[in-house]
């Protein structure tokens, strides 16, 4: 009899809360899916180290971010289930009235607890194992791969995960409700609906009073954010966050009370229609669960955030790939860790290594790798030099053309170092491999290369005609001429604001004692990439023989010349698509679930709400009240209830946004108006669907208990 009684007990609840129940499978769903993610490495042809490991990369990551997931998702339940109890309290009294014992009632709260958690289970599996089919091809898009085969995937571990995790959510659900009944006596049962929760009533200078100190709060935190920026999470960074949090809660403190005060003196408003009792209602409903709200709207801001910046970071390794592989691959000698900071030995220990070659990395390896030839169709060697003897620096060019360089740590960054330069014959060649014509200076001038977004401005202002720029004593002229051209292979382009010269000028350079700071290997291979990557390991195995790295994973030895680090075009290729899958699958999973979790947690709490609220709607039905009035008061307090913590949300975002925007996304040219478009798009469709739901769910309610009779 108990068990019977439980499940039509879940199947009544299940059709006045759908929207719970819904929110728990799409939890649970959601929560396999990007936890089968490794799983789904079978289908792909990893050929390269770098995409096996963005795939654990990625899978760890999300592992980590499903405990925050699993304990969003448990407070969801645990909170809900606190409103589920609530309403049913006079429920629970009658069934002691008529008899039952105490632990009978437990009995049956249990049984609806684990009727709804296998139900969310199996459906949520279900779907999340449909879910992370999708998710499949989706890694195939951001990878750019191929699939080798597509089958169908189940991941054990995912499946393990899951259970274990939701299982546990159920389990301190049930020892919630439990302790929760039988500390409640039979008269506090019975007598749940005449004491609901009642708000407080405060007086109106309060709500005006509290309501100026929270926008104040947050005007702090917003100026303190904007000039402290993201680069760095030190004190003012925390500072702006405690003033944030602070500011929220208060302003839902006072917001019901300062709304009320102000509607009251608009009698135009005030008295219109059902304007005095839905704000009544709306007041009641904030003055009580102002803390939910103000959690509410923290988590929404977060999954706003992550989700905006997600987008915007994913353009960042998307935009930028293309430009990064120009070459097959690209041999790096970062001599300046010698000459700079290793010391007079080192030194002049690579002074005579290099020196012995002529700084010429393809002969050093062609000399030493007797297959070089085989593989290698073309190489091209790019030197860069920073003069450190009578060479104006970036500050001073900055300061003197009223020009700069991103700003903030950046241009601090730059400033002291003196002007990069590279020869006009090597520029040339590196152009010529990737396909593109060569430039032409006169004698005593200088042409701006420039890959980099952030340094734009500076190197505009150095390429304009008549600007004269010291280097190594010598005053160069600015031809006019600015170009846009990567010299390596990598992930992101780092060749900003240098000088192409003469190459009279580097061989005055190198006749005062120069050598380069930094020197470029590009190479074009014979063969196809994997292969020629393959060949290249060989070679460099061959020619600079490791010892003890291979512990560290390099099969030759790394130095500051001739070679420090190796980048090719299909690793640059892998490390981009597994940044791109991370970010994503972190930005969906975590916005997804936390917008849901949100959206959910007011729809409990609405129809909660409406269920208290049906005796107040027969009295209006009872002294003539029209339904569309009704309807019209239900869908402004559903929409009232669902947007303020939204909007206020959407202002902590955009205050985020853009000083993320400034700090991170404008530097490397990328647009956040395209994430922030993405992220209005999809809180829209979730957030709004389920605002919409709630109405419907509420107006249903309303309907039912009232009947044709009253509502006409």
């Amino acid at each position: 009899m108990l068990a019977r009684l439980a499940v039509r007990n879940v199947r009544r609840s299940m059709r006045d809360y759908a929207v719970y129940f819904v929110t728990l499978v799409f939890g649970v769903a959601a929560f396999y899916a990007f936890n089968s993610v490794q799983s789904q490495s079978v289908l792909f042809d990893l050929r390269g180290v770098a995409s096996a490991d963005a795939f654990d990369l990625t899978a760890r990551f999300l592992g980590m971010f499903s405990v925050l997931i699993a304990c969003v998702l448990g407070f969801l339940v645990v909170y809900a289930n606190r409103f589920l109890i609530r309403r049913r309290k006079r429920e629970f009294g009658t069934y002691l009235l008529l008899g039952m014992r105490p632990a009978q009632v437990s009995a049956i709260v249990l049984m609806e607890t684990v009727c709804v958690g296998a139900a969310s289970l199996a459906a949520g599996l279900v779907l999340g194992a449909v879910l992370s089919q999708g998710l499949s091809f989706l890694t195939a898009g951001l990878f750019n791969i191929p699939m080798q085969q597509y089958r169908f995937v189940f991941s054990g571990e995912a499946l393990r995960q899951t259970l274990l995790c939701f299982a546990l959510v159920f389990a301190v659900v049930a020892l919630f409700n439990t302790l929760s009944l039988r500390r409640c006596r039979l008269v506090d049962l019975l007598g749940a609906a005449a004491r609901s929760e009642r708000a407080t009533v405060r007086r109106p200078w309060v709500g005006l009073l509290g309501f100026a100190v929270a926008v104040g709060l947050l005007a702090w935190a917003y100026v303190t954010l904007f000039e402290s920026g993201l680069t760095e999470f030190g004190a003012e960074f925390w500072k702006a966050t405690a003033l944030m949090v602070a500011g929220t809660f208060l302003f839902f403190w006072s917001a019901a009370g300062f709304a009320v005060a102000a509607l009251e003196r608009t009698p135009g408003v005030y008295f219109r229609g059902l304007a005095m009792f839905t704000t009544r209602q709306v007041a009641s409903k904030v003055n009580t669960a102002f803390l939910s709200l103000s959690t509410v709207c923290v988590m929404l801001f977060f999954s706003l955030a992550v989700f905006s910046t997600g987008s915007g970071l994913v353009q960042v390794f998307s935009d930028g790939v293309e430009e990064g592989t120009l070459f097959d691959a690209t041999l790096t000698a970062n001599t300046y860790l010698a000459l700079e900071g290793g010391g007079e030995e080192a030194a002049a220990d690579v002074a005579e290594r290099a020196g012995a070659y002529d700084w010429d990395i393809a002969r050093f390896l062609r000399e030493s790798a007797p297959n070089w030839d085989e593989f290698v169709e073309a190489s091209v060697q790019v030197d860069l030099y920073q003069p450190r003897e009578v060479t104006e620096t970036y500050g001073e060019v900055m300061e003197r053309l009223g020009a700069g360089a991103g700003g903030g740590l950046q241009e601090q960054a730059l400033a002291p170092q003196t002007v990069a330069v590279v020869g006009l014959s090597q520029f040339n060649a590196a152009r010529a491999l990737a396909g593109r014509e060569p430039i032409e200076l006169s004698a005593g001038t200088y042409a701006v290369n420039n890959a980099v977004a952030l340094s734009e401005e500076l190197s505009r202002a150095m390429a304009e005609e008549g600007v004269e720029i010291e280097v190594g004593g010598r005053a160069l002229e600015a031809s006019g001429l600015y170009v846009e051209q990567p010299l390596s292979t990598s992930t992101f382009v780092s060749d900003g604001a240098m000088l192409v010269v003469p190459d009279e000028t580097v061989e005055a350079l190198r006749a005062d004692g120069e050598a380069p700071y930094a020197s470029y290997l590009d190479l074009s291979y014979r063969t196809d990439r994997a292969e020629g990557d393959r060949l290249l390991e060989e070679a460099l195995a061959c020619a600079l023989p490791a010892e003890g790295q291979e512990a560290r994973g390099s099969g030759y030895e790394t130095s500051p010349w001739p070679v420090t680090t190796v980048y090719t075009a299909d690793e640059v290729i892998e490390q981009s698509g597994g940044m791109r899958m991370m970010i994503t699958y972190l930005a969906l999973y975590i916005g997804f679930v936390f917008l849901i979790t949100t959206a959910a947690l007011l729809a409990v709490q609405q129809l909660s709400e409406a269920s208290d609220s049906l005796a107040r709607y027969r009295m209006l039905a009872e002294i003539g009240c029209e339904r569309r009035m009704m309807f019209r008061s239900i869908f402004i307090q559903v929409a009232v209830y669902f947007l303020a913590p939204l909007a206020l949300a959407a202002c902590h975002t955009a205050c985020a946004v853009s000083v993320i925007a400034r700090d991170v996304l404008d530097q490397l040219g990328v647009s956040a108006s395209e994430a922030v478009f993405a992220a209005a798009a999809f809180t829209a469709l979730v957030y709004g669907g389920y605002l919409l739901v709630t109405y419907l769910a509420s107006r249903s309610l309303v309907r039912a208990s009232l009947g044709k009779r009253l509502l006409g």
